[in-house]
């Protein structure tokens, strides 16, 4: 019984950290069991592998929270972790979201533990954080608290500026207050939020104003390829050129020796097939090259067009010799042949590290994007159980869906997941 429950704790945390719904449903089976120990290192951290990009999972930890029998428990070791916390700015911006759905929901000491923290914002070593929780949670006197604490720190660091933007968005949501006329009445009486008042006037953000691409050419590219800017490029705006202009570029690619620009023409052809053939493209991909260069990585991604058994054969020799081949999978885009998702699968099973799991997602997505076959399901899913990101496993889960082998194990967790977008394929 007892290696039992040990197994089930592992599986609930397994699914935790990846942000999956499977969570969710093993909580909901085994009320009995009490998982609190692992709600709150979930609470206490974001597990995402990229949290900027996907941000809080506060919403989905909250979610699960609130299916255990200890939830005040729970909630008051997150609150006590909020209060002490200095520099995990990611789990410190969750916990700010907890404590306010904390409040919301009545729990006593939330609101208090939530300013607790954020008065400490400005102390040596401490991350500054909690903002848009503080208004969030208590609208205009927050905002003069944001204001007081914010300007304060700006009274200390004189070099430091704030801007216009969190208070021109409370004014979007709010028009029934005027907040500049509030921050100049609480300014009179008050010198940090005076220096605030000063600095967001000073340093006013300008409305977003979508802005008309303007249709690359030749000589745009090219331009920024000599200035030492180009960096990345999308296959939309790559297709804006002509056929002519890439042989252009193709012709200078081939006269180039400095190695940076080499790079940047790469680059261009891992968006626009190389006109000339895969031969020169493929002698760098097989070339030697220094520890700093790039050539071989971006070389394997132009080759992604070609459908040719040296490009295959370089693939599967790599597979074999290389720990991580990621770079590598981008050559099967064009020449996967049936069976090679149990390669793939091996590749995928090297390791549960998030970084590694990670690094092949890229190739899996493109290979099985543009090979649309039942027999994807074994890699993705094998991904899926192995991926704590939330942004690609709605595109793995996308692939599973339009090749109809999306599983009915997954389907039923994913309106439980942490991704906003796996939720609403959860419903599809």
């Amino acid at each position: 019984m007892k290696s039992s429950t040990t197994k089930i704790k592992r599986q609930f945390f397994d699914s935790l950290k990846r942000g999956t719904g499977e969570a969710y449903l093993i909580l909901k089976a085994n009320s009995d069991i009490d998982f609190s120990d692992y709600l709150i290192k979930g609470g206490t951290t974001n597990y995402a592998l990229d949290q900027q990009s996907e941000g809080s999972r506060a919403k989905y930890i909250y979610g699960l929270i609130k299916k255990s029998k200890h939830r005040d428990k729970i909630a008051k070791a997150i609150l006590k972790k909020l209060m002490t916390e200095k520099k995990d700015y990611w789990g410190l911006e969750q916990m700010f979201d907890l404590a306010v759905l904390f409040d919301k929901d009545g729990l006593i000491g939330a609101k208090e533990a939530l300013y607790s923290r954020f008065e400490k914002n400005g102390r040596p070593n401490y991350e500054f954080c909690g903002q848009d929780q503080i208004i969030k949670l208590d609208g205009l006197k927050g905002l003069l608290k944001v204001a007081e604490v914010v300007g304060r720190s700006l009274n200390k660091n004189k070099d430091d500026w704030e801007d216009s933007w969190r208070v021109d968005e409370f004014q979007k949501k709010n028009k029934s207050i005027d907040a500049y006329k509030e921050l100049e009445k609480a300014s009179r009486k008050n010198k940090n939020i005076k220096s605030y008042l000063e600095s967001i006037k000073s340093n006013k953000r300008t409305p977003y104003k979508k802005t008309k691409f303007k249709k690359f050419t030749y000589e745009s590219v090219k331009q920024k390829i000599e200035d030492n800017k180009f960096r990345i490029i999308s296959t939309d705006r790559a297709n804006d050129l002509s056929d002519r202009e890439v042989k252009k570029l193709a012709d200078d690619f081939l006269a180039e020796k400095e190695q940076s620009k080499r790079e940047a023409y790469l680059r261009f052809f891992s968006k626009r097939q190389f006109p000339y053939g895969f031969e020169p493209i493929y002698k760098i991909a097989t070339s030697k090259q220094g520890k700093k260069s790039r050539l071989i990585e971006f070389a394997l991604d132009a080759l992604r067009y070609f459908s040719n058994s040296k490009i295959r054969k370089l693939a599967l020799d790599n597979f074999k010799t290389r720990r991580n081949p990621c770079d590598y999978l981008s050559l099967l885009v064009s020449n996967y042949k049936k069976e090679d998702h149990k390669i793939l699968t091996d590749i995928i099973n090297r390791s549960n590290d998030y970084d590694y799991i990670h690094s092949l997602v890229f190739g899996l997505i493109d290979i099985y994007e543009s090979n649309p076959t039942k027999d994807c399901q074994l890699p993705l899913v094998t991904m899926y159980s192995k991926m704590n990101c939330g942004m690609h496993r709605a595109d793995i889960v996308e692939i599973m869906q339009a090749n109809n082998v999306l599983p009915d194990d997954i389907h039923s967790e994913l309106k439980f997941d942490s991704y906003v977008t796996v939720r609403e394929l959860g419903r599809v």
